[in-house]
């Protein structure tokens, strides 16, 4: 009887390294045929699988990198999608090995297939399986019709990228900041302290004139002769 182990990375608390949880599954028996070939640039085809048939891609992922697949089925029951390391390929392929492991991805028994795996770095094969080979897994009746679309991504770049971007523009502004200050400092030494004030005597305090002053309001036209006498008296 075969197994089939599901590749379930996380964090080891003793000792903070990474490990695989393997979960051993049995495996039925099957005959299954197949070819692998790998790529490295897109994939984007069409293939059609017999019945207990398979194909797989290789690709070489390293760090920051990741596949991003579509993989639908246009005619045909549901298949397999399984994602091993390409050392897990063979097991996979060989009738007489007793197990094969592979990463879990929910792709299993499905239609479509979609989403991005970046869970592992080195080679990586994707598995596409038209075969009964996992019970609970899905269960051909014919042939089938795939449209396949792969395409290896890098997620660090685009992040490292905009890093960049983000430090250059805040030097640029710190540059044109320094050259700003630096020529107003200049303009302002080149047009030294302002000229002085020119002189002009202090006012004079007030003073009261003196009583016996004359005054200077005009006097009234001088009078020649005796006043006129009064009116009479009735």
């Amino acid at each position: 009887m075969k197994f089939v182990r599901s590749l379930v990375p996380r964090l080891a608390i003793a000792g903070a390294v990474v490990i695989a949880l393997s979960i051993a599954v049995p495996i039925a028996g099957a005959t299954h045929q197949g070819t692998a070939r790998t790529v490295d640039s897109p994939v984007a085809e069409t293939v059609t699988l017999p019945m207990n048939h398979w194909t797989a891609y290789t690709m070489t992922l390293s760090e920051f990198e990741s596949i991003d697949y579509n993989i639908l089925v246009t005619n045909g029951t549901a298949i397999d999608v399984y994602f091993v390391p390409a050392t897990e390929l063979a097991n996979y392929a060989n009738d007489s090995a007793s197990s094969f492991q592979y990463y879990r991805e929910n792709t299993n028994n499905t239609l479509n297939a979609r989403g991005t795996f970046g869970r592992a770095t080195g080679a990586i094969s994707v598995i596409i399986d038209n075969v009964g080979i996992v019970p609970g897994d899905a269960q051909p009746t014919g042939a089938v019709t795939v449209s396949v679309d792969l395409t290896k991504t890098s997620n660090g770049s685009n992040l490292f990228l905009g890093a960049y971007i983000f430090i250059g523009c805040g030097v640029l502004f710190l540059v044109v900041a320094v050259v700003v200050f630096l020529i107003l400092r200049r303009r302002k030494a080149a047009a030294g302290p302002p000229p002085p004030t020119p002189y002009t005597a202090p006012p004079r305090p007030y003073e009261q004139p003196p009583a016996n002053a004359p005054s200077d309001r005009p006097e009234g036209p001088a009078r020649d002769g005796p006043p006129p006498p009064s009116p009479p008296q009735g």
